[in-house]
């Protein structure tokens, strides 16, 4: 706004005067009203609030009464029955307080009906009775009667700043962007709106909001206003008034889930005075107002004065009670209220700043009597009952059997035993994830076994496999190996180990190879359906055999050596990590697309210079109880002391896997891979088949990385057949025989 200035004047619910300050910069402020009287040292203000303005009020020493004429009533003439309302005598409430009736719930309830029986008639004693009402009402929160009493008696009062101000260190003016409600009740109703943002600004209730201008030139302000309500409540369309200076008010007629409505106003030169207001408001009905200009959109902010309290000089002020005050405190831009009950008789209340601070900003309201409470507007919700007609229970024949078994498909401590699988693999495969030679292709048939466990009161999953090698050519080759995967809680990532020996007995000699790996990642959802997974991984390996000592073997006998023995790259890196960053995308339940980028290192962990860069990009998608998985890899792998040049490996492939849930919770798995050598021109295949033994465990025992598409294959498991009965040796479906 570059050739006027303006600044908001929010008229609330609290009397007093506003401040409408002149901003220099672009923007716009919105004033709450916030004077307050400042009482000299050794005097004393009262203020009584009557309806919604400042005024003294003089007891009336008189109340017209109407009195009945005679009436002669036989009691034996009128009809009663038993009630169970409670009865309550009208007895002296001097003797009556909450500390009393806080034990007994039906004590309570007669302590309130007294209560709102005396202050329905006398406004005034709400003052003597709010304390110990509230006090009760905290005690018995779940009470449908105490809250309703409660809610009742609350009406007769209502929260006003202090204004018997004894001293302070200053006033302080704090600034906030956008719509920021004091009052706890409405920082609720804030939290269940939807969005609003910094540039705007909302009435509610009989609030008003002032906009003034002061203008160089004439300016073409548009306003746009919008009806936010409460979904679940009757929509009904709100009436908004807004008026330039003294000039007759024009309406706008907002209703639910409308769009932002428009509003086009000429201001002239000068100062200027433009108000919004409702007509007729109704509860839970909120009006969002944003505004601009040709120069772009005004910038709201909300202008709140705190009292300045410090060591030297706190805040102090005198409160009459019994009473309750409510203390509002800003720090770093957040409000954090709290309330202190006054007890009766006149206090001086001084209010310091926090334990290590400086100063501090306090704002300090009081419940004060409300003579005239308004009555709300709210909207009813009429529910009708729909009329069901009874349930009619269908009752069976009794079973009449000379003997009835209940069979358990699991002895009992078998589902603490973990998971057990066995497997046969076929297998055709080259080092196509290493540089190098070019090592011939090997075929191999590999029976495994592996024992799977959840610990879960430690969060740790086990898995020990053990497998052995009968080879095309060469020895046999036997291995074992173990994985570990932590998911603790009080650790911000995740932590996954593997240990492994393999051994093969070749032209008399038994070599070997050991190796161990650490893996750090952790998972971060970007949005529900994109997750980011980070990782890093450390190892080290050593083996009986090197490059120098390989050689005692003739060609033929080096090209048998299991390539998870020996291989020229495994021996010139015994040592390195490799980081990688994958990206996983899951636009339906079915459907998983994720990519990766990785980098691995040579024995010095040069990271400047690495041993190879790495990428992968996957596709995998499951009907119904079969998965496939198409994906292509590549590695750049760059020059150094092992190579003297460039070299690139990659290859695609495809992979299917097939499980089925069987008898006793048991589980079939089948699977198949194809994947071709596109350097070396090499078609390499694996064929597996595994069976998973049941024990009631389900895939509880399989760590979180181990299967995909887990959620659906969970849900493909039939749980039906754990237990079944047996009357007179027949099975009563479901059975839990094959």
């Amino acid at each position: 706004m570059s050739k006027s200035q303006s600044a908001f004047w929010g008229i609330g619910t609290i009397p007093g005067v506003a401040l409408i300050s002149a901003l220099t910069l672009t923007g716009c402020a919105i004033d709450s009203d916030f004077e307050q009287l400042f009482a000299e040292p050794n005097s004393v203000i009262v203020i009584k609030q009557k309806g919604r303005d400042n005024e003294l009020v003089v007891p009336v020493e008189k109340m017209a009464v109407t009195q009945a004429q005679t009436l002669v009533l036989d009691p034996k003439g009128i009809s009663a029955k038993s009630s169970q309302s409670i009865a309550v005598e009208n007895e002296n409430l001097s003797g009556i307080g909450a500390t009393q009736s806080l034990s007994d719930l039906e004590k309570a309830q007669k302590t309130l009906i007294r209560y709102l029986s005396l202050v329905e008639g006398q406004p005034e004693k709400i003052e003597k009775v709010w304390i110990d009402a509230e006090q009760l009402a905290q005690h018995y929160p779940d009470d449908k009667l105490v809250q309703s009493l409660w809610q009742r008696l609350s009406q007769f009062s209502d929260w006003q700043p202090v204004n018997s101000i004894i001293g302070s260190a200053g006033i302080d003016i704090a600034s906030f962007n956008g719509w920021r409600p004091e009052t706890p009740a409405l920082r609720v109703r804030k939290a269940l709106l939807p969005s609003i943002e910094e540039s705007e600004q909302v009435i509610l209730g009989d609030q008003r909001l002032v906009l003034v201008m002061v203008n160089e030139a004439k300016t073409d302000l548009k306003v746009e206003v919008k009806l936010e309500d409460i979904p679940f409540l009757p929509q009904v369309p709100a009436l908004l008034l807004y008026q330039v200076d003294e000039s007759p008010p024009k309406q706008i007629l907002l209703k639910d889930n409308d769009d932002w409505r428009q509003i086009a106003l000429a201001v002239p030169v000068g100062e200027h005075a433009i108000r919004f207001y409702q007509e007729k408001p109704l509860g839970n009905q909120f009006i969002k107002l944003r505004f601009d200009e040709r120069s772009g959109r005004i910038g709201v902010t909300q202008e709140r004065p705190y009292f300045i309290s410090t060591n030297e000089s706190p805040l102090e002020f005198y409160s009459q009670g019994p009473t309750e005050i409510r203390i509002d405190e800003l720090n770093d831009g957040k409000i954090a209220y709290r309330y202190q009950k006054v007890p009766e008789g006149w206090h001086t209340i001084r209010l310091l700043p926090p334990e290590g601070s400086a100063r501090a900003l306090y704002r300090v309201s009081q419940r004060v009597v409300n003579f005239a409470p308004k009555k709300p507007n709210n909207r009813i919700v009429q529910r009708e009952l729909t009329t069901v007609p009874d349930v009619k229970l269908s009752e069976k024949p009794s079973i009449k059997a000379d003997k009835v078994e209940l069979i358990d498909a699991f002895k009992l401590g078998k589902q603490q035993d973990g998971t057990l699988s066995a497997g046969l693999d076929f297998v055709r495969r080259n080092n196509k994830q290493e540089s190098g030679i070019n090592l011939p292709e090997e075929q191999f048939m590999q029976a495994r076994a592996n024992y799977r466990y959840f610990d879960e009161p430690n969060d740790v999953y086990f898995n020990t496999a053990g497998f052995a090698r009968h080879r095309e050519f060469g020895g046999p080759t036997l291995g074992l190996d173990e994985s570990v995967y932590y998911n603790p809680d009080w650790l911000p990532f995740n932590v996954s180990g593997n240990a492994k020996v393999n051994a093969q007995a070749q032209a008399d000699n038994l070599e070997a190879l050991a190796q161990m790996n650490l893996t750090l990642s952790q998972g971060y959802n970007i949005v529900p359906k994109v997750r980011l997974l980070p990782s890093v991984t450390f190892f080290a390996r050593t083996l009986s055999l090197d490059d120098q000592s390989a050689r005692k073997f003739q060609d033929d006998q080096r090209n048998q050596i299991d390539q998870d023995v020996y291989t020229p790259y495994k021996s010139q890196h015994k040592a390195g990590f490799n980081s990688a960053l994958n990206v996983q995308a899951r636009p339906w339940l079915d459907t998983l697309l994720w990519t990766r980028v990785g980098m691995g290192t040579n024995e010095d962990f040069n990271v400047g210079h690495p041993d190879h860069y790495n990428t992968e990009a996957h596709w995998q998608q499951i009907f119904g109880s079969m998965a496939l998985d198409a994906y292509y890899r590549v590695a750049f792998y760059q020059p150094d002391n092992d190579r003297a040049q460039a070299q690139t490996r990659s290859y695609a492939g495809l992979e299917a896997n097939w499980q089925h849930w069987l008898y006793n919770q048991q589980r079939l798995e089948i699977s198949a891979q194809y994947s071709y050598d596109i350097e070396r021109k090499a078609n390499l295949a694996m064929l597996g088949l595994t069976w998973h033994f049941g024990e009631g465990r389900g895939l509880r025992d399989f760590a979180p990385n181990e299967i995909d598409f887990r959620d659906i294959r969970q849900r493909q498991f039939v749980n039906g057949l754990n237990n079944s009965m047996r009357i007179d040796n027949r099975c009563v479906p479901p059975c839990s025989e094959p």
